[in-house]
């Protein structure tokens, strides 16, 4: 039980860092790897853009630029430019057009949201503090304000005003996915995982594609000793994206925690099969062979990972 443990308490607090840093960003989202090996390649941003999609975004760009030719004073064309910059990760140009969005309409709250957003990408969260609760001076019904000024308060570390932010977002719009599962990240650090599930359950039930949900719904049930229920939820995660080899790998464990160890040995041998540089699956199935008494095999998987976890493999 160590191993998971040591294991889920670490996922935890991953994906808490990549949740903060990307929520109101308003990209793709994808699924997240998660064990130690694994964890520098970790994102939420999905894989780098393609060459197709940069090219529409490119096109997009010029598209809006030639209509400020002729309407330059059209608040709407620099939001758009300031959207289309921030996905490109232009950050300066994309504060730049949000904030000439702004000068041309000062009640724009999607402009003041985007420029509060901008800011706090690039670590200016007093600035971007500022321009959120302006925008919620104007309209104190825009529930994107008060979900970006929760971000801000977890970069500053104010997770109570967080919390506060994100329920009043969710007042205003029970549909925002992303302060419903902040809120549930917010609830696990301060271990209180039975209300962690319940804001990840209804945030799957808005976007049951986002995976990342998924992954900290089956920790937090093993967090409580509910294995059965963590087990459910991966495999219905592998129903939306069945490639993710650290979901095998976590039904492996939880698998492995109940002593059903064939099951346990069929979920990483899945994982090694999606994902073969997976180190630490050839230690799992040492000890789920050796807990079946097939030693021989136990012997292989342990040379294996003391050969592939040598720092000069």
């Amino acid at each position: 039980m160590a191993h998971l443990k040591t294991q889920t308490s670490f996922l935890v607090s991953i994906i808490l860092l990549l949740s903060c840093y990307n929520i109101g960003c308003g990209k793709k989202e994808s699924g997240t790897q998660s064990t130690t090996q694994h964890s520098t390649s970790v994102k939420f941003e999905g894989e780098a853009p393609s060459v197709h999609k940069k090219s529409m975004v490119d096109e997009e760009i010029e598209k809006n630029k030639k209509l400020l030719e002729s309407t330059p004073n059209d608040a709407k064309i620099h939001y758009s430019l300031g959207l289309l910059y921030d996905e490109k990760a232009m950050f300066d140009e994309s504060l730049a057009a949000y904030k000439k969005a702004s000068e041309l309409n000062p009640t724009m709250i999607e402009a003041l949201v985007g420029q509060g957003t901008i800011l706090n990408k690039r670590g200016k969260s007093d600035e971007a503090v500022s321009v959120f609760k302006k925008a919620i001076d104007i309209n104190p019904h825009y529930a994107e304000a008060y979900e970006g000024l929760g971000l801000v308060y977890i970069h500053k570390k104010q997770e109570e005003d967080a919390t506060t932010a994100f329920r009043k977002a969710l007042d205003i719009n029970p549909g925002l996915v992303n302060s419903k599962y902040n809120l549930g990240i917010l609830y696990a650090k301060k271990t209180q995982f039975n209300e962690a599930i319940a804001e990840w359950t209804k945030a799957l039930e808005i976007n049951p594609q986002k995976t990342e949900i998924y992954y900290n719904l089956g920790i937090a049930y093993t967090k409580i000793n509910k294995f059965d229920d963590a087990i459910s939820v991966w495999q219905k995660a592998l129903t939306v994206r069945p490639d993710m080899a650290n979901f095998h790998y976590n039904i492996g464990l939880a698998y492995k925690e109940k002593g059903d160890f064939d099951k346990a040995e069929v979920s990483l041998k899945k994982t090694l099969e999606i994902d073969p540089v997976f180190i630490d699956v050839h230690k799992v199935l040492e000890e789920v062979y050796r807990s079946k008494g097939m030693l021989g095999d136990a012997d292989r998987e342990a040379e294996i990972y003391k050969s592939k976890s040598s720092p000069h493999h």
